[in-house]
């Protein structure tokens, strides 16, 4: 397949493109500012051009804590970007595959503990996740009034080398290895640690990415997760921390406390499980830490 990834550059992007390639697909990769998902024009000449196979979107505001300080903004790019796109394949490429990034954040906070199934109900608490319902609505929309082929996903937390440190793992994992670097005791500034989270590998996300693209028969809706919840506060304190000797502090930061916080997600992944890759989060982390050691080696020798 050739295949237009919009958001080539970014963290999953550069995953995605190798995932793609390494199968045999060709990949087109797009990225600001070169295309801007709210220019419609500019969205239309690429995909004139480019006549894929297939589209995935992964140009996003992506981060929680990011659509609480500017919802415009999230509106504008997750929803408005998004219908660009789909009104461009529309019309000029209406036989390609489109698959569209949504989120965990979209369903209504849970009872209890249950891994959440797609069937559950749907109800945002920030604006991020209300956004991605906003995409999911017009994806069903494009779907039934065209019968353009479009898989969404509802992917749950992943995360592995290159992740930006406005994330919480990244972050915590990034500290750390900092002051392990100094060999001096130190504090890291965390958020909220009480929420449980389905956490994956990166590497495993975009493998359901590239099957649900390669395979005829799959589309609607689908969790991506690995249908494990760890609490934050115990991937920080029983493997983070234990990457280093060095004595750390956690010292909780209100800046990085969200004004509503999901307290427990989990992925019902039994859509996907023929696809699971299923890395342990514990080998991700430590992979993450190797590389923000050398990192930190590498710009201070």
């Amino acid at each position: 397949m050739k295949v237009v990834i919009v958001g080539a550059s970014g963290f999953v992007g550069r995953y995605l493109a190798r995932e793609l390639e390494s199968a045999g697909h060709s990949t087109v990769k797009v990225d600001l500012p070169e295309v801007n998902l709210q220019n419609a024009g500019q969205v239309e000449a690429l995909i004139e051009s480019a006549k894929p196979d297939a589209v995935v979107n992964l140009a996003a505001i992506s981060s929680v804590g990011a659509s609480w300080k500017s919802p415009a903004d999230t509106i504008n790019v997750n929803v408005n970007g998004t219908l660009n796109l789909l009104e461009a394949i529309r019309k000029h490429a209406p036989q390609a595959k489109t698959l569209l990034i949504g989120s965990a954040e979209e369903y209504a906070i849970p009872e209890g503990r249950s891994p959440l199934k797609e069937t559950d109900p749907l109800e945002a608490s920030n604006p991020y996740g209300i956004s991605k319902i906003a995409q999911e609505n017009f994806a069903q929309l494009y779907r039934k009034k065209y019968g353009i082929k479009i898989v969404c996903t509802r992917s749950f937390n992943h995360t592995g080398v290159g992740q930006t440190t406005t994330f919480a793992l990244p972050s915590f994992v990034k500290q750390v290895a900092a002051i392990d670097k100094s060999g001096k005791p130190g504090k890291i500034l965390v958020g909220n640690l009480s929420a449980w989270r389905d956490f994956s590998d990166v590497e495993d996300v975009v493998h359901v990415y590239r099957m649900l693209l390669e395979n005829e028969n799959e589309f609607d809706i689908y969790n991506v997760g690995s249908g494990i919840a760890n609490k934050i506060e115990d991937l920080l304190k029983n493997v983070i921390l234990k990457l280093t000797p060095v004595q750390i502090d956690i010292v909780v930061d209100p800046e990085k406390v969200r004004p509503v916080e999901t307290p427990y997600l989990c992925a019902d992944n039994s859509r996907v499980k023929k696809y699971w890759k299923g890395t342990d989060i514990r080998t991700t982390l430590k992979k993450m830490y190797d590389h923000f050691r050398a990192e930190s080696g590498t710009s201070q020798e």
